[in-house]
């Protein structure tokens, strides 16, 4: 069964549920029989706000069947709670791994909901130690929880961001070990602008650099307070724009051609 979101640039958009736990992805349902590129993640390869995300640009610019599996909010997490999924990007011939935020993964701080990895199911008791002035019981969010919390006690925020990353180490090599096929880390990096936090580090990507083929990092300029800058992020949503998800398409584009064995002449 098909289902729709709105596309702010062109109306409907197909999705179709796909997995063990039936989750929902953009469509429309792509033919697995051929060969295939397989692109997990986040908000990012999902991109709601666009009619065509970076796996179809891609696709478009290849030839080769890519399916999109980004789901908004995951966590690494995410994907290690279906095999049907993993076994799907197994089978690719090539797997694209985005670099996810380190929030939405339960750690020893807090739990969230296993298919709504930004949903916050509790909280633990060293978190509410570390914060006794925070009254936890109005948050459904993780993100809404985060901002409190650096807004309140930014050094208390330190102890949760350390075992964020902890957390976020120990799943994404678990992830990486469970996609037995050639894989690339694809980090998009925002840069510019003001406010933006950066919760991976270059030494986070270097502890996974052994257990990836290749790793591609991508830099978007997000523009500053005075309007510089490509506009890579929608100022409303926060999600990336076209301009942002066709960069990102040509840069992969351009890798998977390097990649290609070169024929020799004849």
């Amino acid at each position: 069964m098909a289902y729709g979101i709105t596309i702010e640039e062109a109306g409907d958009v197909e999705l179709y549920r796909f997995g063990r736990s039936k989750q929902i992805f953009r469509g429309p349902k792509p033919d697995l029989t051929a060969p295939y590129l397989t692109f997990i993640g986040g908000s990012e390869p999902f991109g709601k706000f666009v009619l065509e995300p970076y796996p179809k640009l891609v696709q478009n610019r290849i030839g080769t069947t890519c399916v999109n599996l980004g789901t908004p909010g995951a966590g690494p997490g995410f994907f290690l709670k279906d095999p049907v999924v993993l076994e799907t990007c197994s089978r690719s011939t090539r797997c694209f791994v985005q670099v996810m935020d380190v929030a939405p993964l339960s750690n020893r701080m807090y739990a969230v909901y296993p298919r709504r990895n930004m949903r916050l199911r509790s909280v633990s008791g060293a978190l509410r130690s570390l914060y006794p002035q925070v009254d936890f019981s109005g948050f459904r969010y993780v993100s809404a929880m985060i901002r409190k919390l650096k807004e309140v006690d930014s050094e208390a925020y330190k102890v949760v961001l350390a075992e964020q990353r902890s957390a976020w180490l120990a799943r994404m090599l678990e992830l990486l070990l469970d996609i037995e096929t050639a894989k690339t880390l694809l980090w998009i990096r925002p840069e510019g602008g003001s406010g933006l936090s950066q919760s991976v580090t270059q030494e986070m990507i270097d502890v996974l650099a052994p257990h990836v083929d290749n790793i591609m990092t991508i830099s978007i300029d997000v523009p500053n307070n005075r309007g510089k800058g490509l506009a890579v992020l929608n100022r409303d949503t926060g999600w990336m724009t076209r301009a942002a998800h066709a960069e990102i398409a040509r840069v992969i584009s351009e890798d998977l051609q390097a990649l290609q064995p070169q024929k020799r002449p004849a």
